[in-house]
């Protein structure tokens, strides 16, 4: 007798075989039976990313305690980390500042925080969770995102919005047509039609293997650009795919695949630097923070060629 596929209990048996092979394919990256038939049943890896709509539902859930949670319980360092990231590939350039900025999973706005006073034009900020934004959208140069509602009128009448566009978008959607040129409308004295930073900060644990995310930096910014992103750390023996999904729901890196990820899609590794990102049930995550410079012309192909 053939099984009803809509019944109670039929989907309750293919939600634990879900279940059961993303646990084993997650705490064993080499086991490809158990990620062949994950594909089978559900048509997810179990290595790829996090569903766009679970990783919205996620962040909607907890908009209006984020900042709280990360700032003061769990110590979070990522934003001040890539802020002086950022400052640093500025070092010896003229202006000191970048054109155009691209804070890629925004969230509230902590970021942002750090980087508005090196960006002198456009600076958007997208993430695939509303409430987020909605929160990042009450941030301006003097209060909200990190820092506590200031009380000078004086200081409220000269302050204006941290970001010059917000815009609910999964990475991966991004285009020029729907982040930059949105903004650039508004800040209308910017020339660029690119961004010449791009920052992920705390972003790419909700995605296993980063070469299409890569690309799409690569695609929206400049030559000579900046990239700099965090993700939580794997050694080679952890990760042997070069990620791989923690417990935590989280995926961690190893150094190996985000740089040759990166390099894929023409960018050059400038530092490099193994970070505390924020501690976790009383112990210290372990993190890497990473700088890039998009170079023209040096997109390198899967056989290692470099394709001119």
């Amino acid at each position: 007798e053939t099984a009803d596929a809509n019944s109670p209990s039929t989907k309750l048996c293919v939600e634990n075989a879900e279940n059961s092979l993303r646990n084993a394919a997650s705490l064993d990256a080499t086991n490809n039976e158990a990620e062949e038939l994950l594909k089978e049943i559900s048509g997810q890896s179990a290595h790829e990313r996090k569903p766009k709509e679970f990783i919205a539902e996620l962040f909607d859930s907890f908009a209006d305690t984020f900042d709280e949670k990360l700032l003061g319980t769990l110590g979070y360092k990522v934003p001040g980390l890539v802020g002086q990231a950022a400052k640093d590939l500025r070092i010896g350039k003229s202006p000191p500042t970048f054109e155009t900025a691209l804070d890629a999973g925004c969230g509230t706005g902590l970021a942002g925080r750090y980087l508005r006073p090196l960006v002198q034009g456009p600076m958007v900020g997208v993430d695939a969770s509303q409430k987020m934004l909605d929160v990042a959208s009450k941030c301006t140069t003097t209060s909200g995102c990190g820092l506590k509602s200031d009380s000078d009128d004086e200081a409220k009448e000269q302050s204006i919005p941290l970001y010059d566009g917000l815009f609910a978008l999964d990475l991966e959607d991004m285009t020029l047509s729907n982040t930059l040129k949105g903004a650039s409308s508004i800040h209308r004295s910017s020339p660029m039609n690119k961004f010449d930073l791009v920052v992920a900060a705390d972003v790419l644990v909700y995605f296993g293997q980063l070469n299409e995310l890569f690309q799409t930096f690569a695609d929206l910014s400049t030559t000579n650009a900046g990239l700099i992103f965090s993700c939580e750390r794997a050694s080679e023996e952890e990760a042997p795919l070069g990620w791989r999904l923690l417990a935590s729901g989280r995926f961690a890196h190893t150094k190996k695949h985000a740089v040759k990820a990166a390099e894929k899609a023409g960018y050059k590794l400038i530092q490099y630097e193994e970070i505390v990102p924020r501690m976790e049930k009383g112990e210290e995550v372990r993190g890497h923070l990473f700088s890039f410079v998009l170079k023209s012309g040096e997109r390198k192909e899967d056989n290692g060629k470099v394709e001119l």
